[in-house]
């Protein structure tokens, strides 16, 4: 599997791209405000001419960077004493809360697929006139395309989809990225490391070269062939 700057996933003939929407918030709309968000969905999954994962997780909210800054600036800026305690209580309030896991956010996720050597048959129509189109001029030269002319196809078809699940979104008032490389990968070991995600993040286990073939122990020094414990 191959991951470009851009996030385009490719494996083999298969391509893939992940979007980052976050949930839309429904809960004060009326009832003909949320009536108006389904049946636009409903025209978005009726529209989208290619295979799509909707992935929904509910995460741990992560705020450790915030709650070392909380603690590092008291010091720094040469507070009361008073002050310097009342924030280490906040502190150790937020580092409680995400430690019972009382605080956890919702994030939702499209996954976009496209396969370039088995474009669809002709005379076959998704119902979007621009998908379409480029089905068209693929289909009679399948089989001669290199490489580079299919992963810019797959691209095209894939951010054709994107731009049509953006448009949804910013009628439902919902936010909205697609995923650059570093969010593919952080996505990808947030799903297979959900239990451990939340206590070790991926630049955490990056630095601790988790991802690295060979191994160092963290209690140990390695000197010419002895072990010198630390």
């Amino acid at each position: 599997m191959d991951v470009s700057m851009d996030g385009l996933v490719q494996n083999g003939d298969s391509f893939e791209m992940v979007l980052e929407v976050q949930p839309a918030n429904l809960e004060n709309a009326s009832r003909e405000e949320n009536r108006a968000v389904w049946l636009n969905f409903l025209a978005l999954v009726n529209t989208i001419g290619i295979p799509y994962t909707l992935v929904m997780q509910s995460q741990l909210f992560e705020m450790r960077d915030y709650t070392s800054y909380y603690r590092d600036q008291p010091d720094k800026l040469n507070l009361p004493e008073k002050l310097k305690q009342s924030g280490s209580e906040v502190a150790d309030y937020l580092e409680q809360s995400t430690e019972e896991g009382r605080i956890r956010h919702y994030k939702g996720y499209v996954i976009l697929r496209y396969s370039a050597s088995s474009t669809a048959q002709p005379g076959l129509k998704t119902g979007n006139g621009t998908v379409d189109g480029w089905l068209g001029r693929a289909v009679p030269a399948k089989d001669r395309m290199t490489a580079a002319e299919k992963a810019d196809l797959a691209e095209q078809m894939l951010e054709e989809a994107a731009e049509m699940i953006f448009s949804f979104c910013e009628q439902a008032n919902m936010q909205y990225q697609r995923l650059d490389k570093a969010g593919v990968w952080n996505y990808t070991y947030q799903t297979l490391q959900r239990d451990l995600s939340p206590h070790a993040r991926m630049m955490d286990a990056i630095e601790a070269g988790a991802f690295q073939p060979e191994k160092r122990s963290l209690n140990a020094k390695w000197k010419g062939g002895a072990t010198e414990h630390v």
